[in-house]
């Protein structure tokens, strides 16, 4: 498991309040998603689905806390409300929905601050999730080895077919963000599945897509894809399998968050969740 040494925070920069974190909770962590306790419900039934951080498709669970996150909703036929959950239930997610389509679970979560003290920590990182330019442009903006303050975001999406499922996947406006061009639970046969990134709303090139495919009780197995010129992978069909997506953008940070927190780097994480039947 890849470990990041780092002091971290909780930042919601709507308030001023800091919500510490141990160690292990997040630093030990890497991908971020919803999982659903049921990749295909009855309607009138309920949507439930855990928040899960951990590596290979596999990690700890945790509960519902509003101060963890800007946004947690549920979209279905082009409406959307949000989470409504009581404090520190789990799974945190749990919603009934009344009529047939594609139901999506998305979630936006609070700044996380971290400080990296050892330097191959964040080298490894980078070598996972295929962000190699980051140490050049770290050079060149002559920052330090060692010391130094990244922010990170996550924005996740998992998808349940309600009924017929019948539906097809639409953005929401996350500045990093997976969208599904064929719908898991309406595509037949054992065609591929198609998945563009997009990046502040337009198609992001060139950049690693690690997908995670889980049967069962089984290991995942990883592929790492890149985005093609239309910012688009083509994900392979396994029968009873759940996938996870994840992507990560890295940039400078705004003014601001820099100001509050003394960041030089900001990543955006984006995850995708379906099943394939």
């Amino acid at each position: 498991m890849t470990q990041r040494t780092a002091t971290l925070r909780l930042l919601r920069f709507a308030s001023t309040a800091l919500i510490g974190l141990t160690l292990g909770s997040v630093a030990n962590a890497h991908e971020f998603w919803l999982e659903p306790l049921q990749y295909r419900i009855d309607v009138n039934k309920t949507v439930q689905a855990d928040i899960k951080v951990g590596e290979n498709f596999k990690g700890d669970t945790y509960a519902f806390f509003p101060n963890r996150f800007i946004r947690f909703e549920l979209h279905h036929n082009g409406r959307q409300r949000p989470i409504s959950s009581r404090l520190g239930a789990r799974p945190a997610a749990a919603q009934a929905v009344d009529s047939h389509g594609l139901t999506t679970l998305t979630y936006e979560s609070t700044y996380t601050e971290l400080t990296y003290d050892d330097p191959a920590v964040f080298d490894n990182f980078l070598t996972l999730d295929g962000l190699d330019w980051v140490r050049q442009a770290h050079e060149d903006r002559d920052l330090p080895e060692r010391g130094f303050t990244e922010v990170f975001r996550r924005f996740a999406k998992t998808y349940i077919g309600t009924g017929n499922a019948q539906g097809e996947d639409r953005l929401i406006g996350y500045p990093l963000e997976w969208r599904l061009e064929d719908n898991p639970y309406t595509t037949t046969g054992q065609a591929p599945l198609t998945a563009t990134l997009f990046l502040n709303d337009a198609p992001s090139v060139g950049v690693l897509a690690r997908v995670f495919m889980k049967s069962g009780k089984e290991e995942a197995v990883e592929l790492r894809l890149m985005t093609d010129e239309n910012g688009q992978i083509s994900v392979p069909h396994r029968a009873d399998t759940a996938y996870l997506i994840s992507s990560v953008h890295m940039q400078e940070p705004p003014a601001d968050v820099t100001e509050e927190t003394g960041a030089v780097w900001e990543s955006l994480w984006a995850s995708a969740v379906y099943y394939r039947e």
